[in-house]
């Protein structure tokens, strides 16, 4: 006799297999008002015979101390390893001894610049010296006449002053010429040599050969590429429990596919964004990671990344996971022996391509990744 919990699924799968015998071994309880599954599960018990009939297959699974999750990420240069080469005084541009992208050491010469401004410091920097040293003379001079008794003391005190006024000002010429060039070369034909302020590569060139440009007008840019900026779009419900300082790797995606391939280089959590995407709804997670000794990483890549999650984590075949029409969330069939599975629910962490990370599951079990739309037939459902 066909109980009164059965649904019409269930009375589909007994015609299908008539020889079937269901043994339920738990009870069936609801959130009232909710229709979703509560604290005792539902174990559903079959034949042997009947498993094959069914074509139930299972995969072991096993939790990790970290799960990793993966996302589709970017590099990208941080601010900070990023410097803008600028002209420090109007001029021309006569030379550009770099490309875009070459490698560069720091002071090394990349943009040669003639200035009639850097010249003309330069000839009121020399005059002054030139001030100074005249200055310093007629002081010693008086110093000796003084001795002597040939001059007046008014007379030496007068040339300490002007000492002392010449080499004020010499000083500060030189401090202007120096707060004006900054690190910047005297090439022998005159012109500046504006120098790398780091080492890395030349990230974008802003002028050409021949143009004129103001002071403070940007030449070029050189960047850092030791370390990189990995941003990560990350769904909103699933960056809920990221946190500063967590780990992320980037997947070599040649070296075994999702889920499976290796990590190449891996890094810490820097931020966490305050705002969601309108059109993905998904939040910007940024990673810092080290450049590799080949230096394979290139800013402006796409590629996944792996972030790592907290807690004992599964990873499953998608195929897994099913939806009941009572509740919101989900579930998989847990395989306690041959014939006997259990429904247990689960909470998704994240997706890696066809596999799945998912929390609920405790230890090491075996759960259902083929046959598990009849197995969700033969669920029973609650009257009114």
């Amino acid at each position: 006799m066909t109980s009164p919990l059965f649904s019409s699924p269930v009375a589909f799968a007994a015609n299908r297999l008539p020889a079937l015998t269901l043994l339920w071994v738990a009870t069936l309880t609801l959130l009232p008002g909710a229709g979703a599954l509560a604290q005792k599960p539902i174990v559903v018990g079959i034949q042997a015979a009947q498993v094959r009939a069914l074509g139930l297959s299972v995969v072991q699974v096993a939790p990790a101390s970290q799960s990793a999750v993966s996302y589709p990420a970017q590099l990208k240069l941080p601010a900070s390893r990023q410097q803008v080469l600028a002209a420090p005084v109007s001029g021309l541009v006569t030379a550009i001894q770099v490309d875009a992208g070459a490698t560069v050491r720091q002071g090394q010469g990349l943009v040669r610049l003639r200035s009639t401004q850097a010249q003309a410091l330069r000839s009121e920097a020399r005059a002054a010296q030139s001030q100074q040293e005249l200055a310093e003379r007629n002081l010693q001079r008086d110093e000796k006449l003084l001795a002597e008794g040939l001059i007046p003391r008014s007379r030496h005190e007068q040339s300490q002053h002007d000492a002392r006024v010449a080499r004020l000002n010499a000083q500060q010429q030189q401090q202007a010429v120096a707060q004006a060039l900054g690190g910047a070369k005297a090439h022998a034909q005159g012109d500046l040599v504006l120098v790398a302020p780091l080492n890395g590569q030349v990230t974008e060139l802003m002028v050409e050969v021949g143009q004129r440009v103001d002071a403070a007008a940007p030449l070029l840019k050189v960047a850092s590429v030791e370390e990189l900026l990995v941003e990560l779009q990350v769904p909103a419900q699933q960056a809920r429990g990221v946190q500063v300082g967590q780990g992320v790797s980037l997947v070599d995606e040649a070296g075994g596919g999702t889920g499976v391939g290796a990590a190449s280089h891996s890094g810490r959590v820097s931020s966490v964004g305050a705002t969601l995407d309108e059109r993905t709804q998904s939040l910007t997670v940024r990673a810092r990671v080290r450049q590799g000794p080949a230096g394979q990483l290139r800013p402006g890549q796409w590629l996944q990344a792996r972030l790592q999650q907290g807690g004992e984590g599964h990873v499953l075949p998608e195929a897994a996971l099913i939806t009941l029409p009572a509740s919101p969330g989900l579930a998989v069939f847990v395989e306690e022996a041959v014939g006997r599975y259990r429904l247990q629910p689960v909470k998704l962490l994240g997706r890696q391509g066809a596999d799945v990370s998912v929390s609920g599951l405790g230890g090491a079990v075996k759960v259902v990744t083929h046959g598990t739309a009849a197995l969700k037939a033969l669920l029973p459902t609650a009257q009114p």
